[in-house]
């Protein structure tokens, strides 16, 4: 049966894998490292941003306003961009919300994840929001500033989760219906939390802005050199 163009791209937004950005992205943001348990980096190619390239923000910099018809309304939206970019912050080069890969994901949400990936995204939003509500005693609103959102980010990610990193992998890879009543909770947030970093990790590093100007890029690549020194070409490559 003939492949189509979104087939490959399910695939690609499914896969984890290592790849050549690794290295940047470790040295990129301290901030990466703090949240990094239990959430594993991956990194698609620029294909799944040509998919919906018709979405790009005419501006730098994105808003709520600005997130673009999709999965997430413009709240929720606004409160994902903001943990996106608590993880891609601004230094020097842009951050998250610089590259406006909120209006990506929040296509990639609609028109890629099935229904079920959907449902799980939707839960673990909601529970974390609540955690969120809990921490800072929030009652039904949900106005928080960056510095606690960064807060909670820690509580659940940060490194003094280091001796849970067993634990919280179980629950990553678990299947729904195998999680026991009492840590479903739990499976959601994780699972959101996943989810969160490696959209805003696939759309920051294949985006037009980070790919062309602060990655090698090399739109067409000349003849496949098979066994090549790393030295020589670099490994921070979009393409």
């Amino acid at each position: 049966m003939k492949k189509t163009l979104s087939h490959y791209i399910i695939i690609a937004l499914k896969t984890f894998s290592h790849s050549k950005f690794t290295h940047y992205i470790m040295n990129r943001r301290s901030a990466l490292k703090n949240i990094s348990i239990g959430v594993g980096i991956t990194v698609s190619s620029g294909t799944l941003l040509s998919l919906i390239s018709s979405c790009k923000s005419e501006s730098s910099t994105t808003s709520t306003s600005s997130a673009g018809a999709g999965f997430l309304n413009q709240k929720n939206a606004g409160f994902v961009e903001e943990l996106m970019d608590i993880m891609l912050p601004a230094t020097d080069t842009p951050g998250a919300k610089d590259v406006g890969i909120i209006r990506y994901v929040n296509v990639v949400l609609d028109k890629l994840y099935e229904k079920n990936d959907q449902k799980v995204f939707n839960k673990g939003l909601g529970f974390f929001q609540d955690a969120v509500k809990k921490k800072f005693n929030l009652g039904s609103g949900l106005d928080v500033n960056r510095e606690q959102l960064t807060e909670v980010l820690d509580d659940w990610i940060g490194t003094k989760n280091e001796s849970r990193k067993e634990e919280i992998g179980g629950l990553l890879y678990a299947d729904e219906s195998d999680v026991a009543a009492k840590d479903k909770e739990n499976f959601y947030i994780y699972k959101f939390l996943n989810n969160v970093k490696y959209l805003a990790t696939s759309a920051y590093f294949g985006s037009e802005e980070i790919a062309t100007k602060h990655l090698n890029y090399d739109p067409v690549p000349g003849k496949y050199i098979g066994c090549i020194p790393v030295e020589e070409v670099g490994n921070n490559w979009a393409l």
